[in-house]
């Protein structure tokens, strides 16, 4: 699939609002502001406020805020549903049956669906995220730039992306590898942990490292610091355009996808028909 990375995106974007990464160990942290590969999905990092020198002492009133880590998360879109397979032949891989995360879940003939597993997901958000943009969306190397809000880091992972067939994918968080290791162990694991993993023919990607050292990040929130636009008159009185958001400046500022509808290969679906030219439905048209 040419479009792989931005089909999956997609498609996570449309359960969770947050933006994955498609290579989750390369960093992302809170305050980082970038713009956004179209034709990839990827978040293009440019810099971060909390270094910037134009931004660094605004944004050190608002220092990224760390939450408990939770037990775990899994995302899943257009799948059969997912189940245990604690009855199933995979009890007989050393360590599955006792595996803190376990599991297998069905995808869809002729839909492209996505999975995303995180053990220990561990949100760092940014205070007042709204207000403080709200400040910075005038600062020319942030204008009509993304910042990342919020992270959502682990230890280990798992990503699979099915390839419109019907994929069974089975997962399990292996807590030691043994020194033989199993059949079906993913490569990346420690002395620490491992995923045992048996997946279809679709694209699969994991990674695990000691529970101590959240190495990576699968899942962020961006929101866009808009430019404000001019004032109009109204007599000697300036007043906001009906369609400014100087009223609200935190209106509209989650993170909305910058391409039409995606059809099962990741490419925007051309729907509308204008004249004799087909052109794809625009995003400000479809998205909430």
């Amino acid at each position: 699939m040419k479009y792989a990375s931005r089909k999956y995106i997609d498609l996570i974007h449309g359960v969770t609002a947050k933006w994955a990464s498609w290579d989750p160990p390369h960093p992302i942290t809170v305050g980082d502001y970038g713009t956004i590969d179209k034709e990839t999905g990827r978040f293009e990092v440019d810099g971060n406020i909390y270094d910037d020198p134009v931004t660094a002492a605004l944004a050190a009133a608002h220092p990224p805020a760390p939450a408990p880590p939770d037990e775990t998360l899994v995302i899943t879109a257009e799948t059969e549903g997912g189940c245990d397979f604690s009855l199933g032949p995979e009890v007989s891989i050393p360590g599955v049956l006792d595996a803190s995360i376990k599991g297998r879940w069905q995808f869809r003939s002729g839909k492209t669906g996505a999975l995303l597993v995180v053990s220990q997901p561990r949100s760092t958000r940014l205070p007042a995220a709204n207000a403080l943009i709200a400040d910075l969306r005038d600062v020319p190397a942030l204008r009509d730039k993304y910042i990342v809000t919020e992270t959502v880091a682990c230890h280990a992972y798992s990503m699979y992306l099915s390839s419109k067939s019907q994929d069974a994918v089975s997962l399990a968080l292996v807590a030691s590898v043994p020194v033989l290791a199993a059949p079906g162990l993913a490569a990346g694991g420690s002395a620490s942990g491992a995923w045992w993993t048996s997946t279809g023919r679709g694209v699969f990607r994991s990674g695990c490292a000691a529970p101590e050292t959240p190495h990576f990040t699968p899942l962020f929130a961006l929101k866009r610091a808009r430019a404000r636009a001019g004032l109009r008159f109204r007599g000697a009185r300036p007043v906001p355009d009906e369609d400014d958001d100087a009223c609200d400046p935190c209106k509209d500022e989650d993170m909305q996808l910058p391409w039409a509808p995606l059809d099962e290969d990741g490419e925007e679906a051309y729907e509308e028909e204008v004249g004799h030219i087909l052109r794809p439905a625009r995003c400000d048209e479809t998205a909430e």
